[in-house]
C-alpha cells in the first residue's frame, strides 16, 4: 500500500475527497489515503508540503501559483473546480464600516502571507483602482484567529468564503458588507515533487476517483441535505452554493486559466514578471 497524505480546508468543497477515501476504491488499488484538515488554509498547506508533512493538497489557485513562483516544492496536477469561490468581505458587527469602499485604509486579517485571504484583498483593491502597496495586514492563522482579532480590535476587515463564515454573520458576530468572486476557477490539486517522482500513477488514480465521487454527489437528489448535515450549513445556503459551483469532471490543467491568473498576479506584483507559467504544472503520461 502506498500512503498518500492529503490536505484541505475543512469545508464543503472537499466532501468528494472524504467520499473517495471511504469508498474503498482507492484501497483496492493500493492507495492508503490519509486526510488532514487545515484550518490555516492554503498558506498552511504550502508550509506543510515544504516540511514533508503532505503529499497532495487542495489549494486556492492564486495561492498555489504564488507559492510555486517562490520556489515551493510542488506542481499543480489538475484543477479541482470549474467555478469561482465567492469571498465574503466581513467586518465586526459593531464596526462603523458600512460600505466596501471604506475598507481600504483599515487592517486586513489574513491567515498567512500567500494565502487566499491575503491575495484576494489585492485583487479587490486593484478592481477598485486602489494603490495595492498601501494595504495593511494582520496575520491571524485561521477563522478562529479572525474572530479573536475582531474582538480584540486587532483587525478590521476579513475576506473568507461566504458560506463558511455565514453562521457568524447570522449570529451577529460578523457583518458581511460585500462579496468578491475570484476571477478564475478557485481550487487546484497539487502534489509534491517527491510524490510525483515516486507515485505519479497513484496520484492520477486518486484524482480520477475523487472526481468520480464529485460527479456522483452532484447528481445525488439528496445532495443538499448530505452537504448541509455534514458541514452544519442551512439547506438553502447549500442550494445557493451548488447553483454556481462545479467540480471538475476529469483531470484538467486549464493552461489558459493558469496563464491568465499568473498574469493577473504579475500585475498585482505578487509574482515576478519573468516567471514562466510552464513551471506550474505536471502533466501525467
Amino acid at each position: 500500500m502506498i500512503r498518500l497524505r492529503i490536505g484541505g480546508v475543512p469545508e464543503h468543497y472537499n466532501l468528494p475527497w472524504h467520499m473517495a477515501r471511504k469508498s474503498g476504491a482507492l484501497q483496492a488499488q493500493g492507495i492508503k489515503p490519509e486526510w488532514t484538515d487545515f484550518y490555516e488554509g492554503t498558506g498552511g498547506m504550502i508550509q506543510a508540503i515544504k516540511n514533508d508533512e503532505l503529499d497532495v493538497a487542495v489549494l486556492l489557485t492564486e495561492g498555489a501559483i504564488s507559492g510555486i513562483s517562490r520556489s515551493a516544492n510542488y506542481k499543480i496536477v489538475s484543477f479541482y473546480t470549474d467555478s469561482p469561490i465567492i469571498w465574503g468581505i466581513h467586518v465586526p458587527a459593531a464596526s462603523d464600516i458600512t460600505d466596501v469602499n471604506e475598507i481600504y485604509h483599515h487592517r486586513y486579517a489574513i491567515s498567512r502571507y500567500g494565502s487566499g485571504s491575503h491575495l484576494m484583498p489585492y485583487v479587490h483593491a486593484r478592481a477598485k483602482d486602489w494603490p495595492v502597496h498601501k494595504l495593511q495586514f494582520r496575520v491571524i492563522n485561521n477563522l478562529d484567529g479572525a474572530r479573536m482579532a475582531f474582538r480584540e480590535e486587532q483587525a478590521d476587515v476579513f475576506f473568507w468564503e461566504k458560506f463558511t463564515t455565514k453562521p457568524y454573520v447570522d449570529s451577529g458576530e460578523f457583518r458581511r458588507i460585500g462579496e468578491c468572486p475570484t476571477p478564475w476557477s478557485c481550487f487546484v490539486v497539487v502534489a509534491s515533487h517527491q510524490t510525483l517522482t515516486l507515485h505519479a500513477d497513484k496520484v492520477k488514480i486518486l484524482l480520477k476517483e475523487t472526481f468520480q465521487q464529485a460527479q456522483q454527489l452532484y447528481q445525488d437528489p439528496d445532495r443538499v441535505n448530505i452537504i448541509a448535515q455534514q458541514f452544519d450549513l442551512l439547506p438553502e445556503d447549500v442550494e445557493e452554493w451548488l447553483s454556481y459551483t462545479r467540480w471538475s469532471e476529469h483531470i484538467d490543467l486549464k493552461k489558459d486559466v493558469l496563464i491568465e491568473t499568473t498574469d493577473t498576479l504579475k500585475d498585482l506584483g505578487l509574482v515576478y514578471q519573468k516567471f514562466d507559467p510552464k513551471k506550474l504544472y505536471h502533466e501525467f503520461d
